[in-house]
């Protein structure tokens, strides 16, 4: 019987989980295409340059509209600057791991960290996109895709994947608060006109794109649960030792 501690048989382990084609490759392709589509759209100048600024036209400039959802914007974009997220992801997960005596919450969160900030800081620079009118110029870097959203959507994603593992009841749940947070992350950053909508659209698709790859395929740096017995140890895919239930049925 398989007794190997929790965390030992991560997809770090075993890149490839799977085949370089299989189910799990569709979502990671329409995730690229729709990306590599909206940044050429972006890059080149494409039609929905006139629905970004139909979008940061339509809402109400910095300090017009509703005081409260003014201040909950302000107050959505602090909480979700990505140095912090970022920062919380990583203390979560060394926590996690300190408590569990486990590198498996480390080894899993920090590639997804590495591989956002590249990917965010490169596009940004490499289209050096301006944002908005009234928004924050910032120098070498461009507004697309937008770091809030994708940082948002990975960070949270991580953390509910490493959650997931272990605990599968509470899939549906945790995926609705990230995509709700990712949301409103999104809403505050139109709403200030800190950003395009495609800033975040792009953002958004990078993000998913990112957790896929890494958590769903091809890569596995969390290996999915088994289901070989109620034994197993979601977290990992490993086979606890559990001692046989009696039968009540069974005449004594």
């Amino acid at each position: 019987m398989d007794t190997q501690t929790p965390g030992k048989r991560l997809g770090v382990l075993h890149v490839f989980r799977r085949g370089l084609w299989g189910a799990g490759s569709t979502g990671a392709v329409v995730l690229a295409l729709g990306l590599a589509v909206l940044t050429t759209l972006v890059a080149t100048g494409g039609p929905t340059v006139g629905l970004d600024r139909w979008v940061d036209q339509t809402l109400p400039r910095r300090g017009g509209g509703p005081a409260p959802l003014h201040f909950v914007a302000e107050a959505i974009t602090t909480v979700a600057n990505p140095p912090v997220t970022v920062a919380l992801l990583l203390t979560a997960a060394a926590l996690w791991a300190i408590w569990s005596r486990d590198p498996w919450p480390v080894l899993a969160a920090a590639p997804a960290v590495a591989v956002l900030t590249v990917t965010v800081l490169l596009g940004k620079w490499l289209l050096a996109r301006p944002g908005p009118p009234g928004s924050h110029p910032v120098h070498f870097l461009g507004a697309y895709p937008s770091g809030h959203t994708a940082t948002a959507l990975v960070c949270t994603g991580t953390l509910a994947v490493l959650v997931t593992r272990r605990h599968p009841q509470y899939r549906r749940g945790l995926t609705l608060a990230v995509t709700g947070w990712t949301t409103l992350v999104a809403w505050s950053l139109l709403w200030l006109h800190f950003h395009w909508l495609c800033d975040v659209l792009g953002g958004a698709l990078l993000g998913a794109l990112l957790l896929w790859l890494l958590y769903r395929w091809p890569w596995y740096l969390v290996a999915p649960p088994s289901r070989r017995s109620e034994g197993t140890d979601v977290g990992t895919g490993s086979q606890e030792s559990v001692a046989p239930r009696p039968d009540p049925t069974r005449s004594r």
